[in-house]
């Protein structure tokens, strides 16, 4: 592997520790990961209120709207009423008015006939009086025998005839005059009926009207409050955001922070397997020849100890399909063998004591510190099948499969 990927981490992690210091609340064990932030589920859950809220706005605003409109339509129909009402009321005054003065024509008429009764009454008395006319049924007999009589008796019936005519005229005046008042007096009954409902209707559109606006201010009071609980809702679902996001820092600082921690003891761990590495090969230099470095041996494994702990075995075939029977184990086909294949044979040709002279990456999988093998088995120094164990979970952590980790190895010469 690349030794661009140790510098990169010698910068990152830094940064990310001091951010984690800075980010989110100190916790009282430095190993526990941070706590105290929201959860995902949660920042969805803020959200989902804000956006609820929302609707409940658009609702209310959409309702208010309508009922300012039929606010507006019951004011105008409010209006028109009490203009048909007044109209009304203005026509049954007028009314009242002709029938007060028809009701005094009618009284006098009344009175005037009553005045041509008395007139004529005293028209008799007074021919009576001047004539000696008895007005008797004997009367006319008489006026038979004695002529003085008869030019008594003709005034008379001049006298009653017109007397009779005046008190006729005086009465058809009368009669016409209560027909006419009782004309109006029913006009007066239908205008005061008219005047009543006009009244009612202008009191019901009156009524609506007020109800209509008490309606538009309660719903507007429910819109200012929605749209407060709104506001607070969308501070509170940003805030949850913001914090939700600290914590995301806060956690890859810390688990950069525990990577530098496993870094440092694995460094450690590799200093003190390279001491004791270099002490059992001087005491085996004393007993037997050197390790050999040389191409495939067909043999089996030479010791089951610790790192170095017997001779290395070099056995690419070996190697090879060792590692195309434990694809499964890491959940993978035989589709990835073929990319397997080609990334190890550019990075060690499937030798186990490959190194590199540069970086010092060692064995199958060319593990960068060498010793990272150690987590996959003690006797990593020779046994290409602990070095394979260790370079897939490698490549499946890091990776994915083994055909994206040789694209990797194709885009940059590492992986």
């Amino acid at each position: 592997m690349n030794p661009l990927s140790l510098r990169l981490s010698a910068i990152i992690v830094p940064l990310l520790v001091a951010s984690l210091l800075q980010a989110g609340p100190a916790s009282a064990d430095d190993d526990a990961p941070p706590s105290g932030y929201p959860s995902w589920a949660e920042v969805q859950q803020a959200q989902g209120n804000e956006a609820a809220a929302s609707a409940e706005v658009d609702r209310i605003n959409q309702l208010l709207a309508g009922l300012q409109q039929k606010s507006g339509e019951l004011g105008a129909a409010a209006i028109k009423a009490g203009t048909e009402y007044a109209k009304a009321h203005d026509a049954l005054q007028h009314q009242q008015a002709v029938t007060q003065k028809l009701a005094e024509a009618s009284q006098q008429a009344k009175a005037k006939a009553d005045s041509l009764k008395k007139a004529t009454s005293s028209l008799v008395v007074k021919a009576y009086e001047s004539g000696g006319f008895d007005p008797g049924p004997w009367s006319l007999a008489n006026a038979a025998i004695a002529p003085d009589n008869i030019q008594n008796f003709a005034l008379l019936n001049k006298v009653l005839d017109r007397t009779a005519k005046l008190h006729d005229d005086a009465l058809s005046a009368s009669q016409a005059s209560a027909a006419a008042t009782a004309q109006e007096q029913a006009a007066r009954d239908v205008l005061a009926q008219l005047d009543s409902d006009a009244a009612a209707k202008a009191q019901a559109a009156e009524s609506a009207r007020r109800a209509a606006e008490d309606s538009v201010a309660a719903t507007d009071g429910q819109r200012k409050t929605m749209v407060a609980q709104l506001a607070s809702l969308t501070s509170t679902s940003a805030a949850v955001a913001q914090k939700y996001q600290d914590g995301q820092v806060a956690l890859a600082a810390y688990q950069a922070a525990q990577e530098a921690k496993r870094e440092a003891a694995q460094r450690k761990a590799e200093a003190d397997a390279l001491v004791a590495a270099n002490q059992r090969a001087a005491q085996q230099q004393a007993v037997q020849p050197p390790i050999s470095s040389g191409g495939g041996s067909s043999g089996g494994l030479v010791g089951g100890g610790g790192g170095g702990g017997g001779n290395v075995v070099n056995d690419p075939a070996g190697a090879r399909q060792y590692a195309s029977s434990r694809l499964a184990a890491y959940g993978w086909g035989q589709d990835q063998m073929q990319c397997l294949s080609q990334l190890w044979t550019q990075e060690s040709s499937w030798m186990t004591d490959a190194t590199n002279p540069s970086s010092g990456a060692y064995g199958v999988a060319q593990a960068l510190p060498p010793d990272k093998y150690y987590s996959a088995g003690s006797d990593w120094l020779s046994n290409y099948r602990t070095q394979i164990d260790w370079g897939l979970g490698y490549i499946r952590d890091r990776y994915g499969s083994p055909c994206n980790a040789w694209q990797h190895e194709m885009g940059f010469n590492w992986y």
